[in-house]
């Protein structure tokens, strides 16, 4: 069981406080570990309403939050883990990708990179502020702070990892080698979800 989880996620445990609109990227305070996952309503690529709580309740789920199809930073993260969505389903897990993104932006970004996994709309900023990694981008405007968030069919979190660096959505430090080519300055996201073995053994129910 253990070396399943070896290709799911790396963490970053911070300190819980109030899930707020924050200033700036660094200003955060995203859902801890252990922390239910909010109620919020979204909409699907087909813009109708979706929610949140109905899609994570069929499976574990791998969520990340990307700043939008223009990113592209984020482009290259959402590329990559379609690269590896099969390894993922294989182990029982489904990815489900959240962006201020209206609809039609997220379909834009579907049929250029060819994703095929669940894409969200938060519009309205409901599920970024209630996992508390929404902030104030002074040339944007209102963004999520690049954030991965693994949630249990209970919807718990049980690992998340955000950081305020959107050219650097992961973590530089690695556990293992890749084949998989890397993105952003080396960081590979395939050896990102290596990492998360040990601490998820280590740290979780």
């Amino acid at each position: 069981m253990k070396n399943l989880f070896q290709r799911i996620a790396s963490i970053l445990i911070v300190s819980l406080a109030v899930n707020a609109f924050a200033n700036t990227a660094d200003e955060v305070s995203p859902l801890l570990i252990g922390a239910s996952t909010p109620s919020v309503l979204l909409a699907n690529q087909k813009g109708e309403p979706t929610e949140l709580d109905s899609a994570l309740a069929s499976k574990p789920s791998v969520v990340i939050f990307y700043r939008g199809g223009w990113c592209p930073f984020c482009n290259s993260q959402l590329s990559e883990l379609a690269a590896i969505e099969g390894d993922l389903n294989d182990l029982g897990y489904q990815i489900i990708a959240i962006s201020p993104d209206s609809p039609q932006g997220l379909n834009d970004t579907d049929d250029k990179y060819g994703l095929g996994y669940q894409l969200l709309s938060d519009s309205e900023f409901k599920a970024m502020d209630a996992f508390g990694v929404s902030y104030d981008n002074p040339r944007r405007g209102k963004l999520p702070v690049p954030s991965v968030f693994i949630v249990t069919p209970e919807k718990r979190i049980s690992f998340q990892y955000v950081n305020p660096n959107y050219r650097l959505p992961y973590p530089s430090k690695t556990a293992h080698g890749s084949r998989r080519s890397q993105f952003a300055r080396g960081v590979s996201i395939t050896r990102t979800f290596k990492v998360a073995a040990d601490l998820r053994a280590a740290t979780i129910f």
